[in-house]
């Protein structure tokens, strides 16, 4: 797990200050359990759960290999937070350990009843200054940004919010509204250790994935460890899950070795990576395959909006390539590992993105022209009664036509 590094980033908390907060690297924690002083206030959030459970299990396992007991430790989560409980990890002593721990998993989802949240915050300013001395309290959140006014999209003219949001080059996720408020949130940045895990990058996942096969004496290549991270989400759990299947496969058949035909067996593509390979169907004229891909897509009862902005977001993926390949020397151009470092870009999707682009004239007049179709294909799904899917065929129809 060293083999992970997170590199301290600021937040804009969005108060009124706009004050920033700096992260600290997660190694900290790895010092602090070998050093044996383990107490404070922790705060461990970001889209990669499985490290942030990671460090949670690791920090209670060496608690508990110190002599921990029921007494000095619990557990909470978002359906079962006891406030009194939690009151009496952190109001007193350990009884049989070094430390006493409390960990709050997915606190930004508690569903406090009424008080509850102002008699936590309460209790941990009240103990904050002396939790290290005998305690460790984690909270797990998915986000540390302040809750967010929703707006609502008018309904009805232009283009959908699906396919706004598609067209948008890299849109800004906002976080959503947490339940636990501002003042949860608050007191954490201003008084907890503060821990982001974010989402690694696909040379780190290619690396973990085949120290993963490594440790069960089963070998795989870079270039198969890449093609399944095209085929899942790139997260640590769902890709644990897969290598563990594919390991497990490939030693069923007497094999050291993980292949490409058992990643095409065993891992299931994901929507997104079929909507890709239907729009790359259409860039190579290979008009029979893209729709055999669409009637997969309509296997997966996948909605005709949510086919059309992925396929839109494709589209737009498409534009930062195309200007790599323009700004770039010949040798640039052909060069798909730098032009994804350039745009952000997987390299197998900029390989063959680089591939299918080649065989147009003018590539960036057939871009805006899919995407102005893509927005017309769009308006009509919303407000015409014409059958969805024959819209979608018509699009591919019409765009492999261009």
């Amino acid at each position: 797990m060293s083999n992970f590094k997170y590199a301290n980033t600021n937040i804009n908390t969005n108060t009124k200050d706009k004050k920033e907060i700096q992260t600290l690297n997660p190694k900290i924690i790895d010092d602090r359990i070998k050093s044996g002083k383990i107490g404070g206030i922790y705060c461990l959030f970001g889209d990669e759960e499985y490290m942030i459970d990671y460090y949670i299990k690791k920090i209670t396992n060496e608690f508990m290999q110190d002599g921990g007991s029921g007494f000095d430790c619990a557990v909470f989560d978002a359906d079962n937070f006891d406030i009194d409980l939690f009151r009496d990890i952190i109001s007193s002593y350990p009884v049989m350990s070094d430390y006493k721990i409390a960990v709050l998993k997915n606190a930004d989802s508690i569903k406090f009843k009424s008080g509850e949240k102002d008699e936590l915050i309460k209790i941990l300013n009240e103990y904050k200054d002396d939790i290290k001395e005998y305690a460790c309290v984690i909270f797990k959140l998915k986000s540390l940004a302040e809750p967010a006014a929703q707006t609502q999209t008018p309904a009805g003219n232009g283009a959908s919010a699906e396919l706004r949001s598609a067209m948008a080059s890299r849109p800004t996720q906002s976080g959503a509204a947490r339940r636990t408020g501002a003042s949860l949130s608050g007191f954490l940045k201003e008084s907890a250790d503060l821990f982001e895990f974010k989402e690694n990058p696909p040379a780190s996942l290619v690396k973990w994935l085949k120290k993963i096969a490594a440790s069960e004496n089963v070998e795989i290549s870079d270039e198969n460890a890449g093609y399944i991270l095209n085929r899942t989400e790139m997260k640590m759990y769902p890709l644990k899950s897969e290598i563990d299947k594919l390991i497990c496969y490939a030693k069923a058949e007497n094999r050291n070795m993980i292949s490409k035909e058992d990643i095409d067996l065993l891992v299931s593509k994901k929507t997104e990576m079929e909507a890709f390979e239907l729009t790359n169907a259409i860039l190579d004229k290979k008009y029979a395959k893209a729709i055999e891909s669409l009637e997969k897509l309509k296997t997966l009862k996948e909605e005709p909006v949510v086919i059309l902005g992925q396929i839109a977001r494709y589209f737009c993926d498409l534009l930062p390539v195309n200007a790599a390949m323009n700004a770039g020397s010949p040798s640039d151009i052909s060069d798909s590992f730098s032009i994804a470092k350039r745009t952000g870009i997987h390299e197998y999707k900029v390989k063959l993105t680089v591939n299918a682009l080649r065989k147009y004239k003018n590539p960036s007049d057939f871009i805006n022209k899919s995407l102005n179709l893509c927005r017309e294909c769009d308006i009509k799904l919303k407000s015409t009664q014409l059958p969805e899917y024959d819209l979608l065929e018509n699009l591919l129809f019409t765009i492999a036509g261009l």
